[in-house]
C-alpha cells in the first residue's frame, strides 16, 4: 500500500535524472516512475537548532539530530593525503562504518543504483582539489542560524505534526539531497555543495522539514481514506503530492516572498515559466484525478502519470504553491494549515477559496471538478459507498 511519501518515491527517480539534464534545457523530462522504493535538503548542523530556546519549548514537535560522521571520515582521508600520510585500511572501514555512509549505501541500493565501497573509494581519492572548499562549505552551513529557519516549517504544520529526523550532511557522488525513510526512520540528506548559499541551505532545510512533518500525518491520513474505493483511495493518496508546493511556501515563510527568492537567477526563471502554465497545468491535474478515479490508469499507470508531474519543480510544486496562497490569502493561515492533515480537504479549500478570489477581482482561477472531491469524500462531499 502505497501512502503519500510512496507518492514522493516516483518524484525522487525522476528528479534525479531531471538535475542532470536541466543543464542543457531539458526542463519536463517524463521517464518511468520506480514504484517499489523509499522517496523522494535539511541542514548540516542542525545542533545548534536543538539548543535555540524556541526549540527548546517544542521537545515533542521538533527532535533534529546531527549526524555529519561521513564527511567528517571523508575529510579526514582527504586531510592525510594532503599531508602525504598513509591512509591506512582502518580509515576506510571508519569511514564505511558510519551510519550516514552505510544508510546512503542502502537507499542507493533501494533505487536499484550500483553503489560500492570500492567504487565510493575511487570517488573519495578524485577529491584533493575539492577539499578546502568542502571543509569551508560545511563550516559556513555550521554557522547558520537555524532557529528562524526551524519556526518556517512549523507555521505551517497543523499542532499535531511533529519533525523528527536524523540530519546527514554527505560527500556522495551524485549531487542530489532528499528525505529517506519518512514514514519510518525520518532522515534528511543533504550534499555538501560549496556553490549552494547559505540562503539556500536554510531554504532547503525548512522545505526538506516541511515534508518530515507532514509525513509524521501519514498514518492518520491513511486511516480517514481507507473506507473509500481503492481507486478513490489512490487519487486521496497523489493528492498528498500538492505538499510539494506546500513546503515551497512554508520555506518561503510569506506569500509575499518569492518563492525562489533564495535561488540563482536560474531557478526563479524556471519556476516563472512553469507557473505561467498554472491553468493548463491544474486542468492537466483534474484530468489526471479523474482518471484515477474512474479506474483508467490500471497497475503502475497512475505512478507513472502522477510521478510526470513532479518535473523539476513541476506542476506539484508549482499549482500547489499557487493553490496554498490562494487559500491563506483569501481564508487566512488558520484555514490553510487545518487543510494540511487531509489533503482532500487542502483541494476542496483551493475551490472554494478561488471562487471567492474570482468574484472578488473577476479572474478565471480554474477549479477541480465536483466529481472528484465527491468521490474523495470530502467533507462537503461523503464518500460515494462501496
Amino acid at each position: 500500500m502505497r501512502n503519500l511519501v510512496s507518492c514522493w518515491a516516483a518524484k525522487e527517480f525522476l528528479v534525479n535524472d531531471q538535475e542532470q539534464l536541466t543543464e542543457s534545457g531539458h526542463v519536463r523530462l517524463i521517464q518511468k516512475a520506480m514504484i517499489n522504493t523509499k522517496r523522494i535538503f535539511a541542514g548540516v548542523i542542525l545542533a545548534a537548532l536543538l539548543a535555540c530556546p524556541a526549540v527548546a519549548q517544542l521537545p515533542n514537535r521538533v527532535n533534529l539530530k546531527l549526524d555529519a560522521s561521513e564527511a567528517e571520515a571523508v575529510l579526514t582521508i582527504l586531510d592525510k593525503r594532503a599531508h602525504h600520510e598513509d591512509v591506512t585500511d582502518a580509515d576506510w572501514q571508519k569511514l564505511f562504518g558510519t551510519t550516514p555512509y552505510r544508510r546512503l549505501k542502502q537507499r542507493e541500493t533501494s533505487m536499484r543504483r550500483p553503489f560500492t565501497d570500492e567504487e565510493f573509494t575511487n570517488f573519495v581519492t578524485a577529491l584533493d582539489a575539492r577539499r578546502e572548499q568542502l571543509r569551508q562549505t560545511l563550516r559556513q552551513w555550521q554557522s547558520a542560524d537555524l532557529q528562524a529557519v526551524a519556526q518556517r516549517p512549523l507555521r505551517y504544520l497543523p499542532p499535531e505534526a511533529s519533525i523528527h529526523a536524523d540530519v546527514y550532511p554527505v560527500i556522495k557522488p551524485q549531487s542530489n539531497s532528499f528525505v529517506f525513510e519518512a514514514a519510518t526512520a525520518p532522515t534528511i540528506f543533504l550534499y555538501l555543495d560549496p556553490k549552494m548559499s547559505r540562503a539556500q541551505f536554510e531554504n532547503t532545510v525548512a522545505h526538506e522539514s516541511h515534508h518530515i512533518g507532514l509525513a509524521s500525518l501519514d498514518a492518520a491520513y491513511e486511516e480517514r481514506i481507507k473506507s473509500l474505493p481503492e481507486d478513490a483511495r489512490e487519487a486521496a493518496r497523489w493528492m498528498g503530492a500538492f505538499g510539494e508546493g506546500m513546503a515551497v511556501l512554508a520555506a518561503a515563510g510569506s506569500p509575499d516572498v518569492p518563492p525562489m527568492a533564495d535561488f540563482p537567477e536560474r531557478d526563479q526563471v524556471l519556476w516563472d515559466l512553469e507557473a505561467e502554465r498554472f491553468g493548463a497545468n491544474l486542468d492537466d491535474l483534474n484530468q489526471f484525478f479523474l482518471d484515477t478515479v474512474h479506474g483508467d490508469l490500471r497497475n503502475d499507470a497512475v505512478a507513472h502519470e502522477g510521478a510526470i508531474f513532479f518535473g523539476y519543480r513541476g506542476p506539484w510544486y508549482t499549482v500547489g504553491y499557487r493553490m496554498a496562497v490562494t487559500i491563506e490569502r483569501e481564508l487566512g493561515r488558520p484555514a490553510l494549515v487545518a487543510t494540511l492533515a487531509d489533503a482532500r480537504e487542502f483541494v476542496a479549500r483551493y475551490n472554494e477559496a478561488a471562487v471567492n478570489e474570482n468574484a472578488k477581482n473577476g479572474g478565471h482561477l480554474p477549479l477541480f471538478t465536483a466529481e472528484i472531491l465527491k468521490a474523495v469524500g470530502t467533507a462537503s462531499s461523503p464518500p460515494p459507498a462501496h
